[in-house]
């Protein structure tokens, strides 16, 4: 069965957008491909525990809660059936009301046991206009120099993630008007994993 990808990406870098072209793209190029995002998994699970909340503001819950839910949707998504590749679409960090809490913790990626991380990027500048255009979320607005930092860490994370895993990055740049050329490059990377 094909393996896991994570695809994660800054809040404002177009990874949404880009995942809905990969989905489209997959589909004419008939490869299957099934996308779970791991946000909405985990707000699904703090429905069922009473709390509904917006999936923006799942990062203000206590972060012993955050923890228990994050593990308990890697493995939810884990028991995804089928023979398609399962991309996981996440973030490598969280601002939290506690500090910078790691989007995939050691826990979540035994359970999601990736075979390969897939940054997407964007200019800071690109991410900074994006953010504070974008009126369907709840974010941090912030500046460019906000988003360089968001990047900075984005990275590291992956990088600790990619040393407990065992598996490589890949990082694809999401250029304004790109969309989906950057999803088409994601898609050669997941088929050359398969």
């Amino acid at each position: 069965m094909p393996g896991t990808i994570i695809v994660a990406g800054i809040p404002g870098v177009g990874k949404t957008t880009v995942l809905q072209e990969l989905e489209a793209v997959a589909r004419e190029k008939n490869v299957p491909l099934k996308i779970i995002n791991f946000g909405n998994v985990m707000n699904e699970l703090f429905k069922k525990r009473g709390k509904a909340i917006h999936r923006d503001h799942m990062r203000r819950e206590e972060i012993s809660l955050q923890a228990r839910v994050q593990q308990q949707a890697a493995r939810v998504i884990s028991k995804t059936p089928g023979n398609s590749a399962l991309v996981v679409d996440t973030h490598m960090f969280v601002k939290t009301t506690e500090g910078i809490w790691p989007g995939t913790p050691r826990k979540v990626l035994e359970a999601l046991d990736p075979e390969i991380i897939i940054l997407i990027e964007a200019e800071p500048e690109e991410v900074a206009r994006r953010r504070a255009a974008d009126s369907t979320r709840y974010r941090d607005t912030g500046s460019v120099e906000e988003a360089k930092s968001d990047l900075q860490w984005s990275r590291y994370m992956a990088s600790a993630n990619a040393v407990l895993a065992g598996v490589p990055i890949q990082i694809v740049h999401n250029r304004d008007g790109q969309q989906r050329q950057t999803a088409t490059d994601i898609l050669d990377i997941i088929q050359k994993r398969n």
